[in-house]
């Protein structure tokens, strides 16, 4: 049991929003049930999913959705399975293993909450400047916010002037029999 981990899930996660832009309660319950199980570093946590259904009270559906959800918004990710393997010796009691990415922080702090919060997590006003002021140097590298797919380039990509491309392989390398691209059955 880690209280840093439990008071991040808390106070600190980014918890994934639903449809109406609340967080969603179903991903906050099992990440304080994850956080639970986590070292101070909110690595190493494996409870099974029994477990989670009962810290929650939701279905093992739920538990499972929720756990996905977490995992695509990255505020979850799979731990070392040797980590599960040496403290559960047999293979098929072994539930997945995360850890918790604590370095994250939700973005929707206003200043009255980042002044309590600032007590038990000192130095956290800096880092949420920090973050805001990287984000916006980010939205502000392009007008519209999108970056671009790549750079420019300065000599021109390797097109054929008529802008087809020949098939591949070329015909002149032998893979082709045929003048067509078809290869006559063996």
């Amino acid at each position: 049991m880690s209280v840093e981990a439990i008071s991040w899930a808390l106070n600190l996660a980014p918890v994934p929003r639903d449809g109406g832009g609340k967080p969603n309660p179903a991903c906050k319950a099992v990440l304080i049930g994850l956080a639970n199980h986590a070292g101070p570093d909110g690595k190493d946590t494996f409870p099974s999913e029994k477990t989670l259904v009962r810290y929650t009270c939701l279905s093992k559906r739920t538990v499972q959705t929720a756990l996905d959800r977490l995992e695509a918004e990255g505020i979850i990710r799979p731990c070392d399975p040797a980590v599960v393997a040496a403290k559960i010796k047999r293979a098929d009691r072994r539930p997945q293993g995360w850890d918790l990415a604590m370095g994250l922080i939700r973005d929707d702090l206003d200043d009255e909450e980042l002044a309590v919060l600032e007590r038990q997590f000192p130095g956290l006003s800096a880092r949420i400047v920090a973050m805001r002021t990287a984000n916006a140097q980010v939205a502000g590298g392009a007008d519209d916010g999108v970056q671009p797919l790549h750079p420019a380039a300065e000599t021109p990509v390797d097109n054929v002037a008529d802008g087809v491309q020949p098939l591949h392989p070329a015909p002149a390398t032998g893979c082709n029999h045929r003048a067509n691209g078809v290869q006559p059955p063996r």
